[in-house]
């Protein structure tokens, strides 16, 4: 498959200033540590599978932004463990389920439980995970957290439910796409600032901004992300690529593509590209790239990135506490950096 550039790993998130990197990497390695010790809680059947999903590493952005919002005075508290380990339970078993959906055998260069254990105890597995987000949910005080994970659960798979229906529809909206990723991944980085500021004890103010941010960046990210899937290497993100493309998938560059061919050239790719059988052709996929670059795909998706990135600045600067929206931009200029690279 053709690459503009080779991205950088998929290494969990590290940026910013010597001080916000250092606090960063703490919290991650006893984050890492908690969430490991949470999957004890399993049945001795299921604990060594849960341990397979959420051991294989990642960005660990949501728990980063749960982070940025809720560390307040800077002691890490089990609350803020908690409500860190709570998101990326939830985005781990989406990941469970997407191997299956999308046949991938490769996840953070690691075999995915799919591929090592079959569909059934995949799905089973991410059920699971799914339940025990909510159980960690249900030990907070109050019921503001469980409805808030279980709201922003739901949502997530409601995002996901309207894609798969969409499949091979190429003739969808930038501005439907667009909320199609606002529930499928921008709801659990909202949801990952919603909770931080809870744990903090912010103010519905700041709340509210954080939330904002939240909702922003999950834009970005999995615009970005859809580019990974088209313009990636497999040896450079530690993930089966080209599923996407393979499967029908509808995302921002082939709507973006779709739209610039003619009636008889989209007929003829589209015919193609679901007559390939199970796997990716590779030639198929091979032309859609080259026809992307031809058509300048890649430059109007990073308009659309440019936009998101310019309102989350917006929202950053409306943040009277300098040291959260800090934090918050370190995250922001991690994707940025990954957006220049892959894009450059």
């Amino acid at each position: 498959m053709d690459v503009l550039v080779s991205p950088p790993n998929n290494s969990t998130i590290s940026h910013g200033s010597a001080g916000s990197t250092n606090t960063l990497d703490c919290f991650l390695a006893s984050f890492d540590t908690y969430l490991l010790g949470r999957a004890n809680h399993f049945d001795p059947a299921v604990r060594d599978l849960a341990v397979q999903a959420l051991a294989s590493g990642g960005k660990r952005i949501r728990p980063a932004l749960v982070h940025a919002c809720g560390i307040g005075n800077l002691a890490v508290s089990e609350n803020l463990l908690k409500a860190s380990s709570i998101v990326e339970f939830v985005h781990v078993a989406t990941l469970v389920h997407d191997d299956v959906l999308d046949d991938a055998s490769i996840r953070r260069d690691r075999q995915t439980v799919y591929a090592d254990r079959g569909a059934t105890a995949a799905i089973l597995l991410g059920d699971a995970l799914f339940a025990h987000a909510l159980e960690m949910a249900s030990e907070f005080q109050g019921n503001e957290v469980c409805r808030w994970v279980a709201a922003a659960t739901r949502r997530t798979c409601s995002g996901e439910i309207q894609q798969s229906f969409l499949r091979g529809d190429f003739t969808l909206t930038s501005s439907r796409y667009k909320l199609i990723i606002e529930a499928k991944t921008a709801e659990l980085f909202t949801v990952s600032c919603r909770l931080g500021a809870h744990v903090a004890g912010l103010d519905n103010a700041t709340s509210a901004l954080a939330c904002e941010f939240g909702r922003r960046l999950g834009l970005a990210y999995q615009i970005y992300d859809d580019l990974v899937d088209v313009f990636g290497r497999e040896a450079d993100f530690g993930k089966s690529l080209g599923r996407d493309l393979a499967h029908g998938k509808v995302t921002l560059p082939t709507i973006t593509l779709f739209s610039k061919l003619s009636k008889l050239e989209a007929s003829r790719l589209h015919e193609n590209l679901f007559n390939s059988g199970p796997e990716p052709n590779p030639e198929i996929i091979h032309e859609m790239v080259n026809l992307m670059r031809k058509h300048g795909v890649h430059h109007e998706c990073r308009e659309l990135l440019d936009e998101e990135l310019s309102a989350i600045g917006n929202t950053l600067s409306e943040f009277t506490d300098d040291t959260i929206a800090s934090r918050l931009d370190d995250l922001r200029q991690v994707i940025v950096d990954r957006i220049s690279l892959l894009l450059s």
